[in-house]
């Protein structure tokens, strides 16, 4: 089964949470709290990566979401294009997030998705407060897939 996958709230904006929202039928959603992501991009900095910090923080949110949502019959994804240009480089680091965390790797593509898909509602409103995301990603869990 293909799901869609959308974020509200971009990574790079540390002022907000970030919210990624998974649907197909089941709906999933994973909230990352500003304050990660404010410490993680103090470490990227320390190490000298400061660019990666966005991308490799998105898909570890994109890998902990299909993970912690436990659906079965998840053989693909498509994530909403956020970052034109880069699928290339996050294709790469959602295999390598998602070979040493998930069970079965989906295949992963990249399209926009527009503001009716499933993902984006969910997204949306759970940022909105509508909705409670089913779980609050800590630091501990996302470092572990960041930092190799």
């Amino acid at each position: 089964m293909k799901y869609q996958i959308d974020q509200s709230g971009k990574i790079e904006q540390t002022n907000k949470d970030t919210i990624i929202g998974l649907a197909n039928g089941k709906t999933y959603t994973v909230l990352l709290k500003r304050q990660i992501k404010r410490k993680l991009q103090v470490k990227f900095r320390r190490k000298g990566k400061p660019k990666l910090f966005v991308y490799r923080t998105f898909i570890a949110c994109v890998v902990l979401l299909i993970k912690h949502s436990d659906i079965k019959h998840l053989s693909n994804i498509i994530i909403d294009r956020e970052y034109s240009g880069l699928e290339k480089l996050l294709a790469d680091i959602f295999m390598e997030m998602a070979e040493k965390t998930l069970k079965k790797v989906p295949g992963v593509s990249f399209s926009n998705i527009g503001k009716k898909s499933n993902a984006h509602r969910i997204s949306y409103l759970t940022t909105k407060g509508k909705i409670k995301p089913n779980r609050l990603l800590n630091l501990k869990e996302i470092e572990v897939l960041i930092f190799k």
